[in-house]
């Protein structure tokens, strides 16, 4: 694929299931909303229920089984985005979902630049934002997962055009049709 090709949204797979998560702040919810603005995502807010989902009614099922929600979404939708920044301990879950065949990606960002956008953003307080990532850290978060990670947010400030990151997640798979 060349640099400056722009992904259309007939060049994405049509049966993918992403999850996406990482640091806080570093802009997992913006790029869901996008795939499902731009690349006819489903996108589940798992923390923002029922507000964040199109199908509230599958709560029980997620609170229930990550294997059988999963199910339930592959027969209501093509494409799904989940977002979840979720935390350490909830690992089972994600290894879950994984085994079902969720692909995760790991949105990185610079951590004091993620925390200053945290904090700008509000509503909630600060040390939930540290408690997350000092749980990342002690977990050995990504590394322990089998991922795509992508660098979304720099030291400098610099946040990746959504595009930039679909095109780093489906490289490989539409290198294949280059």
């Amino acid at each position: 694929m060349l640099r400056n090709e722009r992904l259309t949204r007939a060049s994405v797979p049509k049966r993918s299931l992403l999850l996406l998560s990482g640091i806080p702040a570093s802009g997992k919810s913006s790029f869901g909303r996008y795939l499902a603005c731009e690349h006819a995502f489903a996108h589940y807010d798992l923390e923002c229920h029922p507000r964040g989902w199109p199908h509230p009614e599958l709560k029980a099922i997620w609170d229930s089984s990550g294997a059988n929600f999963v199910g339930e979404l592959k027969r209501l939708h093509e494409r799904i985005a989940l977002d979840w920044g979720f935390p350490a301990g909830a690992l089972p879950r994600v290894r879950e979902l994984l085994a079902v065949g969720v692909r995760l990606v790991w949105v990185a960002a610079d951590i004091a630049r993620a925390r200053a956008l945290f904090l700008q953003r509000g509503g909630i307080p600060v040390n939930n934002f540290d408690s997350q990532v000092q749980g990342i850290q002690q977990a050995g978060l990504p590394n322990v997962l089998q991922c795509v990670r992508v660098e979304a947010l720099t030291i400098a400030g610099a946040i990746k055009a959504p595009s930039e990151i679909l095109a780093e997640i489906f490289r490989e798979e539409l290198s294949s049709f280059v």
